[in-house]
């Protein structure tokens, strides 16, 4: 399981990515964020994000399972390949869509 926090993967500004190497890996991240605290904040959100795993070199793109962990971290779960992990340190920056800045914990 992976455990992230996201801010050790932003550049200075905590706008993108610190290195050119960890933008599609930040992109993810992000999509992650944006939909959840959207989700939350009763804003208009599309489908929910894709995994990104490859199992045997194949994208796997099955819609992940976003949730709250107890210490307001994120976690996604992929129920077809079985890839999760948390993310934590997106409180406040610029994908956090949520209304308050904080969250009801489900």
């Amino acid at each position: 399981m992976w455990s992230i926090n996201i801010r050790n993967l932003l550049n200075e500004q905590l706008d993108g990515p610190a290195a050119p190497q960890l933008r599609f890996k930040v992109k993810k991240l992000t999509e992650l964020i944006s939909y959840i605290t959207a989700l939350e904040s009763d804003l208009l959100v599309g489908d929910p994000p894709l995994c990104w795993l490859r199992p045997g070199r194949k994208p796997c793109k099955t819609e992940l399972h976003l949730s709250w962990t107890d210490d307001d971290g994120i976690y996604w779960q992929c129920p077809q390949c079985g890839f999760e992990g948390t993310l934590d340190g997106w409180q406040g920056l610029i994908w956090d869509l949520s209304v308050s800045g904080n969250h009801t914990v489900h």
